[in-house]
């Protein structure tokens, strides 16, 4: 380490330009975006310079980037401080997923079952790049990064143009031309030329090592309506992202495919009941980053003695199980403040199993809320949960 440490700061910056030239890359290459970014921070002269404007946060070297330098150690201690700024400005390499706080994602991550396509749209400093998509033929997400943006909020406070209130009243809204560049609103993705409906954003994708959170990304994500398009293994999305301070969208024609091979599709058709209240589970998909269960349900859900007077049930909700009691987290679990309808038509995602079960079991339970429709807590600090016995269904699984 002695020798590192005793080379200057641009004899540093020559070495790891000779080790990533030399090192076999992932899938996709980023020796090119490193050396450019390399390039930009040292101008041949021996100092260490930074381009203003181009880079806001600066980014800790991910494990990627390590295995990328030959396992070198970099850190104070062994760098000088100046050349470890310089690593941090290099942007996150390889998986964005590994560090997602969905551990299906870290785990499709792991498993090679995600893809780095690579795509890139630039206007007036402003950059977007496509860095990562996972599709499992029930579930899409893909990850959008920003650059050139000296902001640390990267979802748009801005209402879009087709904002309209509860009322069906148009908003003011702040004209194109006097908002700050660079925020994203919520992307339109169409699928064979359809535009998809059920999709949620979010810039809250994960923790880096040194346990920071990830900025200037934002992960887009569909659950529902997939399935039944009957996809095949590789197709493209049209991804339409509008930034504020544009009139135009970022535009990506996305590559999409389906690495995930051992899909196990239920089709049960099974209804249990209680009272007036029954439900029927429609359909059940396993595959290594996605659990899918599909129910329809009416009637007046059932209610304990507890749940009366200030106090009522929610709706029915669907806990899943195996064989040996493991218990499967759902991905969104949403609370509606009002009296549950008469009628539902249920399409969840939930974790997978670790391996596939020989039977899953589905556990129907309610909620308590008071007048106000906060849920009533356990001890924990969690939504207590009433479970309805009488409602279990258990559903065998067939060997592969």
């Amino acid at each position: 380490m002695s020798a590192w440490q005793d080379q200057t700061e641009h004899e540093q910056m020559e070495q790891i330009r000779r080790t990533i030239q030399n090192k076999k890359m992932p899938q996709v290459s980023y020796t090119d975006d490193i050396m450019k970014r390399l390039g930009e921070m040292d101008g041949g002269s021996g100092k260490l310079t930074y381009k203003k404007g181009t880079w806001t946060k600066r980014v800790a070297v991910s494990a990627s980037v390590a295995a990328v330098l030959g396992g070198l150690v970099l850190g104070s201690g062994f760098v000088s401080p100046a050349m470890a700024e310089t690593l941090k400005n290099i942007p996150l390499i390889g998986s964005v997923f590994q560090y997602n706080f969905d551990r299906s994602l870290q785990q499709a991550s792991k498993s090679g079952l995600t893809t780095t396509p690579h795509l890139s749209v630039s206007r007036d400093g402003v950059t977007l790049n496509i860095k990562e998509v996972m599709f499992d033929g029930t579930r899409l997400v893909f990850m959008i990064e920003r650059q050139g943006v000296e902001d640390e909020r990267i979802m748009s406070p801005y209402l879009p143009e087709e904002a309209v209130s509860v009322e069906g009243n148009t908003l003011e809204k702040v004209p194109v031309e006097k908002q700050k560049k660079g925020y994203l609103f919520t992307p339109k993705v169409f699928i064979e030329g359809q535009k998809m409906v059920y999709g949620s954003f979010t810039d809250a994708v994960g923790k880096k090592e040194d346990g920071k959170l990830i900025d200037n990304m934002a992960m887009y994500e569909i659950t529902k309506g997939l399935s039944e398009k009957n996809l095949s293994d590789e197709f493209e999305i049209t991804v339409k992202v509008n930034v504020s301070g544009f009139h135009e969208p970022f535009e990506f024609q996305v590559p999409v495919k389906n690495l995930s091979k051992n899909k196990i599709l239920l089709k049960p058709d099974k209804t249990q009941s209680s009272g007036t209240f029954s439900y029927t589970v429609k359909q059940i998909e396993l595959t290594p980053v996605t659990t899918r269960l599909i129910v329809d349900s009416k009637g007046k859900v059932p209610s304990t003695a507890e749940q009366s007077g200030d106090l009522s049930a929610t709706k029915m909700y669907y806990d899943i199980v195996d064989q040996d009691g493991n218990q499967l987290e759902q991905h969104m679990l949403g609370l509606f403040h009002r009296s549950p309808d008469s009628e539902y038509h249920e399409d969840e995602a939930y974790s997978p199993f670790t391996k596939t079960p020989t039977s899953i079991t589905i556990k129907p339970y309610t909620m308590t809320v008071k007048k106000d429709w906060s849920v009533i807590e356990d001890q924990e600090g969690n939504w207590a949960k009433t479970y309805h016995k009488d409602l279990e269904m258990t559903i065998p699984v067939p060997s592969q």
